[in-house]
């Protein structure tokens, strides 16, 4: 069976509705394409770069968790907070490894932004002298301090100036 128009008169005159073209949600112009391309790569580079600081600021999180999950009971916590702060260091130039004493002390502070004299100072020293000699201890007031030493200086810390420790330590060699 073949369908056929309607013959009445009232259909006769029946016109189609015309379909208008659907809209483009595509810029008319190109400029627009290339300033959204534009602003596309600039987002990408931004992400990439905060994912590769995040990613190289890991040791800081790290050794902040580390330094975190200290016992101050233990007898031996004072060597593990000077092996965190060594292992930073080394993880940042693996020729400080072999700093002890004040030039290590004058590195810890060589590398705060401000370079002000936190580690190269009494306390600094007996921590030092408590890690090598049995006799001296520290009190719980210097362990809280280093502590906070510690943690600002794993929060803030640059790269250290190498003239300051390594010529230190040339001329005691």
């Amino acid at each position: 069976m073949i369908h056929k128009l309607p013959g009445t008169y009232m259909l006769r005159e029946l016109q189609d509705v015309t379909v208008l073209p659907a809209i483009s949600w595509q810029p008319q112009t190109a400029g627009w394409v290339l300033m959204a391309m534009i602003l596309g790569s600039l987002a990408l580079l931004w992400i990439y770069h905060r994912v590769q600081l995040w990613w190289q600021q890991r040791y800081r999180r790290e050794a902040l968790a580390a330094l975190h999950t200290l016992n101050w009971s233990h007898a031996d916590t004072s060597l593990t907070l000077f092996h965190i702060i060594k292992e930073v260091l080394t993880h940042l130039s693996p020729g400080y490894a072999k700093l002890f004493g004040t030039p290590l002390l004058q590195t810890l502070d060589s590398a705060m932004p401000d370079r002000q004299t936190r580690f190269a100072t009494e306390l600094g020293e007996r921590w030092l002298v408590s890690l090598v000699c049995d006799q001296v201890v520290l009190s719980v007031g210097d362990q809280l301090c280093l502590v906070s030493l510690c943690s600002d200086w794993l929060q803030h810390h640059q790269a250290p100036c190498p003239s300051t420790a390594l010529t230190v330590e040339a001329r005691h060699a």
